[in-house]
């Protein structure tokens, strides 16, 4: 396996891409928030191993790519940057967490595209709420969301919470234009480390979410849904079923 690192500019930001060759059916990777492409380094084997082509990338101001403010054009740019650059042809698309959002967004935009995953991808937990009051649990959620950006200081974390709240993430499910698999763990772990108050109105977002989920499921043929039993890091905890699922998905 010969692997080669590249810088792919786009719109003067400088995206880091690892291209683990091939030369069979491509699939690029893109890790979550705060994390790396190294993120994917479990998974790729038995893709390679299985022939496909794959690519991973340091979403914008992550690892060593360019320091950038996040959007969602800027992200799916850097995307068709890094897949026109390594002369990719409809590639699938695999994210986990933030980067399952940037694959739910290209799902969106391109009906060529044989397979789009969001591995646990969410925006922010201010509805839906399900078995408690939505209203009281709205502000629990955005009174925490706000005492930690302002404890943070922090203006890209404030850039990418307000492009949280900006993107209708069940909008953009109903809207795939291309096969999409979201994957939803089932070991809810945050609960265990957040005040109780807002780990109750985290489990009922939770809860509320599914519910809303498996409606636009059911009304969207391109759309399926995998519960897997782990936590947030799905592709960490049980790599193997993510590329088990990327072999027989795309």
């Amino acid at each position: 396996m010969t692997v080669s690192e590249h810088v792919v500019p786009s719109d003067g930001v400088g995206i880091a891409v690892r291209d683990h060759g091939g030369d069979g059916r491509a699939v690029v990777l893109l890790h979550g928030g705060g994390r790396t492409m190294d993120d994917w380094d479990a998974v790729v084997p038995p893709l390679v191993a299985a022939g496909r082509r794959v690519v991973t990338a340091d979403l914008r101001g992550h690892g060593r790519s360019g320091a950038a403010l996040w959007s969602w054009p800027g992200a799916v740019g850097d995307l068709a940057a890094v897949i026109a650059h390594r002369g990719l042809a409809a590639p699938a698309v695999v994210g986990h967490s933030l980067g399952g959002l940037v694959a739910a967004v290209w799902a969106t935009r391109h009906p060529e595209c044989p397979l789009a995953v969001n591995l646990d991808g969410h925006t922010n937990p201010t509805g839906p709420f399900e078995g408690v009051d939505a209203a009281a649990a709205r502000r629990t959620m955005r009174g925490f969301l706000d005492a930690s950006l302002e404890q943070a200081g922090d203006p890209a974390l404030t850039r990418l919470i307000a492009e949280f709240d900006a993107l209708d993430l069940f909008a953009t499910y109903a809207a795939t234009r291309c096969p999409l698999v979201v994957v939803s763990s089932a070991r809810p772990e945050m609960e265990e480390l957040l005040p109780p108050e807002v780990a109750e109105a985290f489990g009922a977002y939770r809860r509320g979410f599914a519910r809303r989920l498996r409606t636009v499921a059911a009304a969207t043929p391109l759309l399926r849904l995998l519960d897997v039993p782990t936590g947030h890091d799905v592709h960490l905890e049980a790599p193997g079923t993510v590329a088990g699922l990327v072999l027989e998905e795309g």
